[in-house]
């Protein structure tokens, strides 16, 4: 089983561009130290995923299995932790 990560954004959004640029770097550091660890990344748009509507006044959102880390703003040492702790 791998880890599944999920950023929920919102096309136009400056934060989720964000996100996105931070979650990619702490990716490409998971992925250096633990190159063994399978994971999955799954790029949302809320508006197009009516599931995650409870999250519209929150994103950019990361959840990681199913649980949210982070919103607004990806702590880079938080994201990375809770990867190392699934790892």
């Amino acid at each position: 089983m791998g880890i599944e990560i999920t950023l929920i954004g919102r096309n136009g959004c400056h934060l989720c561009e964000v996100a996105q640029a931070d979650l990619a770097q702490v990716i490409a550091r998971f992925a250096h130290e633990y190159p063994e660890v399978e994971y999955s990344i799954d790029d949302l748009d809320i508006d197009q995923n009516p599931q995650f509507a409870h999250f519209t006044d929150e994103v950019p959102v990361l959840l990681i299995n199913g649980q949210q880390v982070s919103f607004w703003r990806i702590d880079h040492d938080r994201v990375f932790a809770k990867l190392e702790e699934l790892a």
